[in-house]
């Protein structure tokens, strides 16, 4: 199993909450039309660098590329490119 982690900074004037609120419904439509995903969650950080935070969980590499190159999750990140200011992610096996 692999544990895909991604991390964002909300652009300075956006509405924090809103963007989460935007992410999270993002997220649950992604679940339903992308089987590989296995798990996600998204949170807001109360404190450090990084705000935004997707958790997720895919059986094994081929699958995680899968999601990353579905037309889908690429319209979501190109809307997360559009609210964010900053983006680190981290992947491990688990």
């Amino acid at each position: 199993m692999i544990k895909h982690i991604v991390l964002w900074k909300i652009n300075p004037d956006l509405d924090k909450q809103a963007v989460l609120n935007e992410f999270a419904r993002r997220t649950e439509f992604l679940k339903t039309i992308i089987p590989e995903i296995k798990e996600a969650r998204v949170a807001l950080s109360y404190a450090g660098e990084y705000e935004l935070c997707i958790d997720s969980i895919f059986e094994n590499d081929e699958e995680l590329q899968v999601y990353i190159n579905n037309p889908e999750h690429l319209k979501t990140r190109a809307w997360l490119n559009s609210v964010t200011c900053a983006k680190t992610s981290f992947d491990y096996v688990i």
